[in-house]
């Protein structure tokens, strides 16, 4: 879409009414071109203005995000799935740019724990009438995560799964993936540095949540809490499909911290180090290497919730309006 001029009406919490849209076109339940109009018009109407900007490839987003930090545009809105979050959050790390979405991908983590799983337009004044706050990240090597960092199996399935089968079908092409690497992924021999614990182990799957819902099924870090300056671990022992079945039924029936292969604990800091390389995550999206550190950055991060959002995933009070 074409930048919109308009005149600025300057009243209200924020310094400009002026936002950025990130919008990728071919996010699996991309938003269709009337919806993404009615949330033009409606930021139009209320005197804002709004630059769309299209992705075509990798980088995009943040390359996006950043300049919109560098000239303190107040909000940047992701029209996107969580991948383009992702990418959209390394731009605006340390910044004092807030971030919405606009839910349009395949599993929309970060929507769902917000509030802001609805309608382009809703989604917009949602966020536009609603408050700051300040969250933290995570960190694995030199990329942030808004969501969690995954090591082993479910970033074998993310490596796994093409862009092009996640426009395709969805949510249904990781079912597909889940499904072979539950009968052909072994565990990991794993020694991890959890702040001031040391533990050895068979590792299935690693996960450093900074949120709560995984995969939109169930929680795999239910007690986790996004501005509390740590990261919820949480380490699936085992070495193969058996271990992978019992372990997938738990989780999915949120029991898996009763079991005696699950070990969790929240820490600043978690160091991997394994006989061969993990496969590993971020956001649901793969990434290339397998970083050996994840650390949390406290308060690196604004976001845009609903006003009257009651969740426990925070615990520090929205900045005043």
């Amino acid at each position: 879409m074409a930048a919109i001029t308009i005149a600025l009406d300057m009243t209200g919490p924020f310094e400009s009414k002026e936002a950025v849209v990130i919008v990728n076109p071919t996010a699996h339940n991309a938003a269709k071109r009337k919806a993404l109009s009615a949330a033009d018009g409606w930021l139009r109407e209320h005197g804002w203005k709004a630059e769309w900007v299209e992705t075509s490839g990798a980088g995009d987003a943040t390359t996006a995000a950043a300049k919109a930090a560098e000239r303190r545009v107040p909000i940047v809105f992701v029209c996107g799935g969580d991948g383009t979050l992702n990418e959209t959050v390394n731009g605006l790390a340390g910044s004092e740019t807030a971030v919405s979405v606009i839910p349009s991908g395949t599993v929309n983590l970060w929507a769902r724990e917000a509030g802001l799983l609805k309608k382009p337009s809703e989604a917009v004044r949602l966020a536009v009438d609603g408050v700051r706050r300040r969250v933290d990240l995570g960190r694995a090597g030199s990329r942030y995560f808004l969501s969690m960092a995954g090591f082993g199996i479910d970033a074998a399935v993310a490596h796994r799964v093409s862009h092009g089968a996640k426009g395709r079908v969805g949510a249904a092409a990781y079912a597909l993936s889940a499904a072979k690497q539950a009968m052909t992924y072994r565990g990991s021999r794993v020694t991890l540095s959890l702040d001031d614990e040391e533990r050895s182990a068979w590792a299935l799957m690693i996960v450093a949540g900074n949120t709560r819902k995984y995969a939109g099924l169930t929680q795999v870090t239910p007690d986790a809490i996004v501005d509390d300056g740590l990261l919820d671990v949480c380490v699936y022992e085992g070495r193969g499909r058996w271990d992978i079945v019992r372990l997938a039924a738990l989780t999915l029936l949120r029991r898996h911290h009763g079991s005696k292969r699950v070990h969790y604990k929240r820490v600043r800091r978690l160091k991997i180090a394994s006989e061969k390389p993990m496969p590993v995550q971020l956001d649901g999206e793969a990434l290339a290497d397998s970083p050996a550190e994840v650390s949390v950055a406290a308060g690196a991060l604004w976001v845009m919730t609903p006003s009257g959002l009651k969740s426990p995933l925070f615990s520090l009070p929205p900045e005043p309006a």
